[in-house]
């Protein structure tokens, strides 16, 4: 079971050097920054990562779907599965350019991003997993999938039923309604956690 993050000294640097120039660069988006690095946030990355190593499903390209900083997830599927690609699609300028300094050691290679809304535009063709750990902010993944019907790959979606956020615009009360908004008909996993904010959610892996 991965139980944290591998902290290397190529993630120090990138992480120090990703934080000062957040404060000092984009000052308005070191808040959401600081959100993006708690306790639950890091959680329910693990779990996506433990619940991908039980079921054996080792990916090569991955698709981030709103990724924000992706600076968690990403390490986490490099150094757990070995995953060769990792493209991280945004809406937010500012998430784009701090995830660059998080993620620098592999952005040559391994980590791109893309500014795009997945809501409207469609995605490349070449991905064997898509994940979306933030759906309750987004339309339904149904309308994702009707974008895009020459992706073929596992989908990993996390939401909650959390409804007191403005921007939580999309929540559910199970992960069999997560399953059925993403119109899945091969379900490898479903499940719940309450995190340490507090926080129900839900995950759902599958095609």
């Amino acid at each position: 079971m991965v139980e944290h993050i591998r902290f290397t000294p190529e993630m120090s640097n990138n992480w120090s050097r990703g934080w000062s120039e957040t404060q000092k660069q984009r000052p308005w988006a070191f808040r959401r920054l600081l959100d993006a690095s708690t306790t639950s946030q890091l959680q329910s990355k693990l779990w996506i990562v433990n619940e991908l190593i039980n079921l054996n499903i080792q990916p090569n390209r991955v698709a981030l779907l709103g990724g924000w900083f992706g600076h968690l997830i990403t390490p986490l599927l490099i150094d757990e599965l070995n995953v060769k690609y990792i493209r991280n699609y945004e809406i937010d300028e500012d998430a784009i350019k701090i995830s660059f300094k998080l993620n620098a050691r592999y952005k040559d290679i391994v980590y791109k991003t893309s500014k795009k809304n997945v809501m409207i535009d469609e995605i490349e063709n070449d991905f064997d997993l898509v994940i979306n750990s933030s759906c309750e902010h987004m339309f339904p993944m149904k309308k994702f999938r009707e974008l895009n019907p020459h992706l073929k790959p596992i989908y990993v979606l996390q939401s909650t039923n959390e409804t007191k956020y403005d921007d939580h615009i999309n929540c559910v009360n199970s992960p069999n309604e997560l399953a059925n908004q993403a119109i899945l008909e091969d379900v490898y996993y479903t499940g719940s956690k309450i995190l340490d904010n507090g926080m129900t959610r839900y995950m759902v892996i599958g095609k």
